[in-house]
């Protein structure tokens, strides 16, 4: 079976409307596709390798690891400096104690919120994929470089080209290429029912051409954890970027790739989700693979042992409900297909 073939066939069941990949090697983008409808209702909207995708949480590694790290290799800030009592390295690794989620748009002040009710355990015991890590980040960024979205345009997008086709807050003129996502939150709205937390500030019209993640929504755009909206041409870009040393260091690189949590519950670098034995989707990657994947139905990862093999796959699988789909199982055999 061909990637596009199998591609077809999870849109004709139902795991998403649409689906675009690349992929190829740090020498440049092999092959690529698109399939389905980028917009399925109210109206129908074919995607094509031009469709922009909010990325959401491949945010993170993409753009706000690389502008901390960017800040170590500039010597602003080292790995183990604490802000608001956290090392960068807890925040990265998601070692820092701090809880999954929380609304934080029903506080009247996210960085409050997060240090009176964030914490949940003791630093450095278990990993908790949080979002709360990488929004004190953002924080960190916006005392470090100024305007995050300005520093990521200039020190990330501008600097490799792509300034249109990755992007925070895209325009309204560039919705007809815009992926479409949920209709209305009501997956906010379950998990605030399920902490028995205020559902105040949940969208309940079509999320479209803004950010999915609620907390980047209410925060302008982005909170550091999503709001990337970025073609897949444009996210092999960065990751071959950042595979070549274009915008950090590749001694940071491959200190970032290491796994800091052997023996916890994930294997985690910084800011980057490292192979699994286990996991549906990287256990056909060899165990320096280092990548990370978006409750959208995204995912970027990169295979050193494959000479650096670059998988790009977006899809909408929130669009238009977000309903559970073996998103892990299809990223792991769209990237067996694309193995060499």
């Amino acid at each position: 079976m061909t990637i596009d073939d199998f591609l077809r066939r999870e849109i004709a069941i139902g795991s998403f409307t649409s689906a675009v990949y690349a992929f190829g090697s740090a020498n440049g983008i092999e092959q690529r596709g698109a399939h389905g409808h980028a917009v399925a209702v109210p109206l129908r909207l074919r995607a094509n390798v031009d469709t922009i995708y909010d990325v959401a949480s491949t945010t993170k590694p993409l753009v706000t690891t690389t502008l901390i790290l960017q800040a170590v290799a500039d010597g602003r800030i080292a790995l183990d400096d604490r802000f608001h009592g956290f090392t960068y390295r807890e925040l990265l690794t998601h070692t820092s104690g701090l809880q999954a989620w929380l609304p934080l748009y029903t506080y009247d002040d996210y960085l409050s919120a997060i240090l009176a009710d964030g914490r949940t355990h003791e630093a450095g015991t278990k990993v908790v994929y949080s979002d709360l890590n990488f929004i004190l980040l953002w924080y960190a960024l916006r005392e470090l470089f100024g305007d995050y979205v300005a520093a990521a345009r200039e020190r990330i997008f501008t600097k490799l080209g792509i300034d249109g086709e990755a992007m925070f807050n895209p325009p309204a003129i560039l919705r007809p290429r815009i992926a479409a996502t949920e209709w209305g939150q009501r997956w906010e709205m379950k998990m605030c029912a399920d902490r028995h937390l205020s559902a105040r500030g949940l969208r309940d019209t079509l999320i479209w051409g803004e950010t999915h993640d609620g907390n980047s929504f209410h925060a302008g755009g982005t909170a550091g954890n999503a709001g990337l909206f970025a073609t897949a041409a444009a996210m092999f870009r960065i990751m071959q970027a950042i595979v070549r040393g274009e915008l950090y260091p590749r001694e940071l690189l491959i200190e970032a790739t290491r796994n800091y949590t052997a023996g916890l519950e994930e294997n985690r670098g910084l800011g980057w989700q490292l192979q699994s034995p286990t996991s549906p989707a990287t256990k056909m990657l060899s165990p320096r693979a280092f990548g990370h994947t978006g409750f959208t139905g995204t995912s970027i990862w990169c295979d050193p042992e494959q000479d650096d093999r670059i998988f790009v796959l977006l899809t909408n699988r929130v669009h238009p409900c977000a309903a559970p789909v073996a998103m892990q199982a299809i990223r792991g055999e769209y990237q067996r297909l694309a193995s060499r």
